[in-house]
């Protein structure tokens, strides 16, 4: 007997799938990530016209890296749209692979698969601005490309970005962030397939708000901002802050995921709503 939760065969089939089924979708998000970020690297070597100092580098980087961020969390938001009629409802849970190898297929397609696509984008991109003004510019304007496939690496170790002792846990918290903020958004599709990247982004928004009330009520209450700015400036700089942050960070990518995957468990083609 086949095992119920998973098979490797099925999993691959309704990847295959869902793939094929929606590849124009998949297809128009890689090529308008890489189309906005040819742009703007072409944008930026012009106004910028440097030889690749350190400091515009640095930029790129940070640049690129926001882009990935954003992207990221849009790709993920779509992972679950097919939820949003009661045909895709239909289709999508009562196709023959499991409950898990269905959300497994959504995770890997838009989340991992965002991932490994990302960079490669990146790096076309960039070889694209280095096509483009090469003839004009020559070596003097144009600088080489630069490496985009390390870049959660490059990253937390530019100096003018972060200018602290632990890159080391910097660059911990960005590798748990590459899934847990697409996490999130995957959770908000599952949630919302309609409209999912604004309803998640407001719901957001909104418990940030109310939380950050509260905060500044519980500084005002039992300290003031000076002190606390006082202590954030004097724990920045060392690693027990920072591993704070990465688990914080693990504990989070943990909680969206694992609730994602409970209220995908939970839907049905009659109702959207994830609390029935």
């Amino acid at each position: 007997m086949k095992n119920q939760l998973f098979d490797w065969k099925r999993f691959v089939a309704a990847l295959r799938k869902e793939v094929v089924e929606n590849w124009r979708t998949l297809l128009f998000s890689v090529i308008a990530i890489y189309g906005v970020m040819a742009i703007f690297m072409i944008l930026g070597n012009l106004i910028t016209g440097d030889d690749g100092a350190a400091p515009v580098v640095a930029l790129r980087y940070i640049f690129v890296y926001i882009v990935f961020g954003f992207a990221g969390i849009i790709v993920a938001s779509l992972a679950f749209r097919g939820l949003k009629t009661k045909t895709g409802r239909i289709e999508l849970l009562t196709s023959p692979s499991s409950t898990f190898e269905k959300f497994l297929v959504n995770a890997t397609v838009y989340v991992l698969g965002f991932i490994v696509a990302f960079p490669i984008c990146a790096q076309l991109a960039d070889l694209t601005r280095i096509a483009v003004l090469w003839p004009w510019g020559g070596a003097v304007n144009v600088p080489g490309p630069i490496n985009y496939l390390n870049l959660v690496h490059q990253f937390a170790y530019q100096q003018e970005f972060w200018p602290y002792s632990t890159k080391a846990w910097f660059e911990v918290c960005l590798w748990i962030g590459m899934l847990a903020s697409p996490g999130l958004y995957l959770l908000g599709s599952v949630i919302w397939p309609r409209l999912s990247f604004l309803k998640t982004f407001a719901a957001i928004y909104a418990i940030e708000t109310v939380v950050g009330i509260i905060v500044m009520i519980g500084i005002s209450v039992f300290s003031d901002m000076q002190t606390v700015a006082l202590w954030v400036a004097e724990h920045i700089d060392g690693n027990g802050i920072m591993m704070f942050f990465a688990i914080m960070a693990a504990v989070q990518l943990v909680l969206y995921w694992a609730l994602a995957w409970w209220l995908w468990k939970r839907k049905d083609v009659i109702s959207l709503k994830w609390w029935s």
